[in-house]
């Protein structure tokens, strides 16, 4: 398995490279899909920043690719998220919701918490000791994305079985809880490290059939919305880093 540490990363790397290309369409950082603030949508220049924030994050993703200084980049990129979409704009958020039942289902947030642990994975990747601690707090953020997001599946059953899986795939309902209880286990699985490289390599497996099978149909159905091309790099990049996390996890 430890041969698939270099195609994470190269996958992880394209799906960045993806989102940076995005915001210039979106006109907006979009990365773990920030809520609209009201301080964020009155600041002036926000469109430029949008841009500027896109390529730092293609340039970030090429050098990780070519391998130069990838390690330091790919942990800066990870702490750029953290700070410009989880603590700059999905935390005010968080503030404003008044249930905390509500606050268990802000799958965003805790998607952008899972995206930067799996960057600072990506940057653990490229030592040949990686940092335990760093790699095991990464491993918290991503499996409680992972479980919450299980959980999620059936919580918004009906949302998903009748809005979301595209229609020429069949058995919805199966399919639903199926990935609902596969990603909880996944989360589980990467919380042990006896069985953290089996878990990080079939979740990751999982989604990048998603990638194929739900997320590109679906761009593709309606090529104008943003948020869909987003699930397209979300997944692309969240297999990435489940295949370096499998690899990883077998040194």
């Amino acid at each position: 398995m430890r041969n698939l540490i270099r195609p994470g990363q190269i996958i992880f790397a394209t799906g960045i490279i993806a989102l940076g290309v995005l915001q210039f369409f979106a006109k907006d950082f979009i990365v773990g899909r920030p809520p609209v603030v009201q301080w964020a949508s009155s600041i002036p220049g926000k469109e430029a920043w949008a841009f500027v924030s896109g390529i730092l994050l293609i340039v970030g993703g090429l050098f990780i690719i070519l391998k130069r200084n990838a390690s330091r980049l790919a942990f800066s990129i990870g702490i750029f998220i953290f700070v410009f979409s989880f603590l700059c704009r999905h935390l005010p958020h968080l503030f404003t919701v008044t249930s905390a039942q509500d606050v268990i289902w802000q799958i965003n947030a805790y998607k952008t918490l899972a995206l930067c642990g799996g960057a600072f994975i990506i940057a653990a990747s490229f030592h040949e000791q990686s940092n335990t601690m760093q790699v095991m707090l990464s491993c918290i953020l991503l499996a409680l994305f992972f479980i919450i997001s299980g959980c999620a599946h059936f919580k918004f059953d009906d949302f998903i079985i009748n809005s979301f899986i595209p229609a020429y795939i069949p058995f919805h309902a199966f399919w639903t809880y199926f990935c609902g209880i596969a990603l909880m286990a996944g989360g589980v699985g990467i919380l042990v490290k006896q069985t953290r490289k089996w878990a990080a390599l079939l979740t990751g497996l999982m989604i990048l059939s998603w990638f194929f099978l739900l997320h590109i149909p679906r761009a593709s159905y309606t090529p104008h919305d943003y948020g869909e091309w987003m699930g397209v790099c979300e997944s692309f990049t969240f297999s990435g880093i489940l295949f370096t996390l499998a690899g990883l996890s077998s040194k």
